[in-house]
Order: structure tokens, then sequence, then C-alpha cells
């Protein structure tokens, strides 16, 4: 699928904005093939996120995060072993 170039004003606040739609994650989620996430976004009382960055930087594996948090970033891959996130496609 790929993602929207954010440096086109336009695509960022689409991608801000959550205009390109969202995920709901758990531990039962199946994986959707080739989707990337801009943001995650913490909605249970604390969750358990693993998530791959797709242009470098530093990956998560397995570290917990309290309600309300959120990650920015481009993510190729994400999984969630304890709680609930909101993924915000790319």
């Amino acid at each position: 699928m790929g993602y929207a170039n954010v440096n086109n004003p336009a695509n960022y606040q689409l991608a801000m904005l959550g205009q390109f739609g969202f995920r709901i994650k758990t531990n039962t989620s199946t994986p959707v093939a080739g989707e990337y996430y801009r943001i995650l976004e913490v909605v249970s009382d604390s969750a358990t996120i693993t998530a791959t960055s797709a242009v470098g930087g530093d990956n998560l594996s397995a570290n917990s995060f309290l309600r309300g948090t959120k990650i920015y970033g481009l993510f190729s891959s994400v999984s969630i072993s304890a709680g609930e996130v909101i993924a915000y496609i790319a």
C-alpha cells in the first residue's frame, strides 16, 4: 500500500488529523500487509507495543505506555501484546 509523503503540507495535515483512517490494534489484531502508521495512541489504561520504524531510528520492543500516550513516526509493523492502541494510517 505505501504511505503519503508528508513533505507536502496537504498530506501532512491529512496524516496528522487522521484522515487516512486508522486501525484499532489489540493482541488479537491481524496485521495488514504493506500498511504503514504515523501515530500510535494508547486508549486503554496501558499498552505494550512492539513497532518497527520504517525510516530508521529506534524500534519499540515490548515497551509499555500509559493511556493518552501518542507516539509519532513512520511504522511499518505494529503489534500489541497487551492493551489497545489506535494506529493512524500513514
